[in-house]
């Protein structure tokens, strides 16, 4: 199939379709589309970056009767930012259309929903906790829907949404069609197909590899400690048009964002920890390239679709494959160009290898400098690495005897000065003297290691 108008879908779609510059359908949308059309249920089984999205936007805006009042059809997903993002993707697509589409998530003041839903609403987009409020609170009614679709239905059952699922599934009309879309389908969404839809048809769509084809992806085993000075060579070689950086926690986020903005990088972070408005603000500041560097968690691992990022950056490494396919989904999306650079700590290479080898062709490894060492340089390097711990471990029993040395005298003060005035101490001096200390013993290990360094390169 290599044209949309095979679907025979309203002139208003078509127009938006081209809007969009959408060529041909991907084959997720050749399958998904004419099923849905027809009123099939349907479990679709694809990666991120496949283009399923359209695949039951288009379908349900040729369903939507813009003439009616009645809420028609209703999306959920596991997270605000993907309920964000398929809202604007229904705006785009039914843009020609007369349609009204209401995005339902936390973080929003939900007084504000509810007028909202006082008016003519024919989708709504949401998270199962703020529907299933809505649904409590009987503002929001889904009496008439004629389709309900589950998009990373395995997310959302493992972020513990099984039975606000289940509830919203009870309380929607029960003549429907279900659209279910997974990356992966585990026992629980199975279960949940089972329980709920009427003889679904199953589409897989097998890819050779499993992250976008036109994504270079490559990794580099770098010490935890090592990161930030790597991640600033990296991005001053790879020279990024926009980039995200994922790390695993909220303050790791933060601290790279610091770290980053200190070396004239402009960059932004993107948590659970702001507020709804910050984070939409903050997306659409990225959207319009108002800044380069977007540091986040896992949050903008699913439905962030940006146009113009052209590189990933792992500073973490998530778990498990999943995790990582979705982070470098955010790139190479669209048939563009796109380069994922993980970097890995020694301890976590494993974890890679196994990622790595779960993906067809695999991610490169890479050095610092372009070349491979040798292994006489890895144990030189490993010599040298030796030999800093062990002057570490040196100079630590050595504070730590003279630490003891000094709490001795202080507790048994020598007879002869055992009456004697305690002399004056300056407050804050014993303090500066750690410091200096402190100072000195930093700059004596950079000393050996660029040392270890240069005699490695000779």
């Amino acid at each position: 199939m290599n044209s949309f108008n095979e679907f025979n879908l309203k002139p208003e779609i078509m127009r938006g379709i081209a809007d969009l510059y959408y060529k041909k359908p991907t084959p997720i949308q050749q399958e998904a589309i004419p099923l849905a059309l027809e009123g099939k249920d349907l479990i679709g089984q694809a990666q991120t970056g496949t283009g399923k999205t359209a695949a039951f936007v288009i379908p349900l805006l040729q369903t939507i009767e813009p003439e009616k009042k009645d809420i028609q059809g209703l999306i959920m997903t596991p997270t605000r930012e993907l309920a964000i993002q398929i809202t604007e993707d229904i705006k785009e697509l039914g843009k020609h259309m007369n349609i009204n589409v209401l995005s339902l998530h936390g973080g929003q003041d939900i007084m504000r929903q509810i007028n909202k839903l006082t008016g003519s609403i024919h989708i709504v987009v949401g998270t199962p906790g703020r529907i299933l409020d809505h649904l409590r609170r009987e503002t929001l009614h889904f009496g008439r829907i004629k389709t309900l679709v589950l998009d990373e239905a395995d997310k959302m059952l493992e972020m513990g949404f099984l039975q606000e699922v289940e509830e919203v599934f009870i309380q929607t009309a029960q003549k429907k069609q279900v659209l279910l879309f997974s990356a992966t389908i585990p026992d629980d969404v199975r279960k949940l197909a089972h329980r709920f839809m009427n003889q679904p048809q199953i589409i897989r769509i097998e890819k050779k590899q499993i992250t976008a084809v036109n994504t270079k992806e490559s990794y580099y085993v770098v010490n935890q400690s090592d990161k930030v000075d790597v991640l600033l060579r990296l991005i001053k070689e790879a020279r990024p048009y926009l980039a995200v950086i994922f790390a695993n926690t909220k303050q790791r986020v933060n601290e790279l964002v610091r770290q980053l903005q200190m070396n004239g990088l402009d960059a932004q972070a993107l948590h659970g920890d702001l507020s709804q408005k910050k984070r939409e603000q903050i997306m659409d500041q990225f959207r319009q390239a108002k800044f380069q560097y977007l540091v986040a968690t896992d949050i903008a691992a699913r439905g962030l679709d940006v146009e113009g990022i052209t590189h990933v950056f792992n500073y973490d490494m998530p778990s498990d494959v999943e995790s990582y396919i979705h982070r470098v989904g955010r790139t190479g999306r669209a048939g563009q160009q796109g380069e994922a650079i993980s970097l890995v700590s020694p301890r976590q290479k494993m974890i890679f290898n196994r990622i790595s080898k779960a993906i067809s062709g695999g991610a490169e490894e890479k050095f610092l400098g372009g070349a491979k060492r040798s292994p006489r340089q890895r144990k030189l390097r490993e010599r040298a690495g030796r030999k800093i711990v062990e002057e570490r471990d040196i100079t630590q029993k050595a504070e730590s005897s003279e630490r003891t040395q000094a709490a001795s005298a202080k507790e048994k003060p020598s007879p002869g000065r055992a009456h004697a005035k305690k002399e004056a101490v300056k407050p804050g001096y014993k303090k500066k003297q750690r410091l200096e200390k402190a100072k000195q013993l930093r700059q004596e290990r950079r000393k050996a290691i660029s040392e270890s360094y240069r005699k490695r390169k000779k």
